[in-house]
């Protein structure tokens, strides 16, 4: 839960991250805040979300961060905007419920510490752990692909390419890469790279939000979501990912070919509801070519989307950098 918050000695608004009581929060997302607020208190990037302070109070973990006032990048490119009448504009209510940190009570207990010696609380042991066991896709069948997607209409074609749009697009395209080079150039991947997880202010900075499942250069494997364990947000998630694998920043230009192959297509390259199946097509299915979709997409756009959604990594662009050189020419 996020609430928006004042900081009752400076004044100052934040957006508080909110983890319930310790009896029904999971130790291990617990940890995963602590994470985050260490990670992302070590970076300083305009496109990158910033952290004030994280901590414990009265059995709740919390995160204070950066208030950004505007609409993720789903809304932020929507072809609504641009019909007659309309402005780019943000909605002050983007978080879920509204709060306030103000009020007595007994001090903060402050920091990451703090919050996983609260993680270590719920551990206690009595009470044997279960073991998480995600869901199992069915293997692959043979000769299944993805469904091919229908061209779009006349009239959403002129929507989605509309100048002011893709003027729009590339805008945040840039410093979503931008900050993309930054974090991945410090060993970081996000792993959880969505429309919902990138905010546009009023002032059409973009910031990438969420570095809850980060992982970090020194860790072989993620302890925090354990060896094995599919992490992530399937629709985005790169094959790598899908399947429990080791994962570079090549995984989030995956992400992001997803992300941008939907704001061409007005439609995700795959479409499948079923766990199951959606976790085939991610493996084994091959998107429909944007040109066929969209005939009238930017064909610098689509291509950069197409190659960013390889199978292999090794076929995709090798930094987000060689994006942004894409994007120069």
């Amino acid at each position: 839960m996020v609430y928006r918050a004042r900081h009752r000695r400076d004044g100052r608004q934040a957006a508080l991250k909110l983890l319930g009581p310790a009896p029904v929060v999971d130790p291990r997302a617990a940890r995963r805040l602590a994470r985050e607020f260490e990670v992302l208190e070590a970076l300083d990037h305009p496109n990158v979300v910033r952290v004030f302070e994280a901590g414990v109070y009265e059995g709740y973990s919390y995160l204070a961060m950066e208030l950004v006032e505007g609409l993720d990048l789903r809304a932020y490119l929507s072809p609504a905007i641009d019909e007659p009448h309309r402005a780019v504009a943000t909605d002050p209510s983007v978080f879920s419920q509204s709060g306030s940190a103000s009020g007595s009570g007994p001090p903060f207990d402050v920091g990451a510490a703090a919050i996983r010696s609260l993680a270590s609380m719920m551990e206690e042991p009595e009470t044997a752990p279960s073991e998480f066991h995600p869901p199992v896709p069915a293997p692959p069948r043979a000769g299944a692909v993805a469904a091919p997607l229908a061209p779009l209409s006349a009239e959403l074609q002129a929507a989605l390419n509309n100048p002011r749009r893709l003027d729009r697009l590339v805008g945040a395209l840039r410093q979503v890469l931008e900050a993309l080079d930054y974090v991945h150039r410090r060993g970081l991947v996000h792993r959880d790279l969505k429309p919902s997880n990138i905010m546009v202010d009023d002032r059409r900075q973009a910031r990438i939000m969420d570095f809850g499942l980060v992982k970090h250069p020194e860790e072989a494997m993620e302890p925090l979501t354990g060896a094995g364990r599919v992490v992530g947000t399937y629709r985005y998630m790169s094959p790598e990912q899908a399947q429990g694998l080791l994962v570079d920043g090549r995984s989030d230009l995956y992400s992001l070919g997803v992300i941008l192959y939907e704001l061409l297509a007005s439609s995700p390259p795959f479409t499948s509801q079923d766990p199951s199946a959606l976790w085939h097509e991610i493996l084994h299915g091959e998107p429909t070519p944007l040109a066929r979709v969209n005939p009238g997409v930017e064909p610098r756009l689509a291509a950069i989307a197409e190659r960013c959604l390889a199978k292999d990594p090794a076929a995709r662009f090798a930094s987000a950098r060689e994006i942004l050189a894409v994007l120069a020419r």
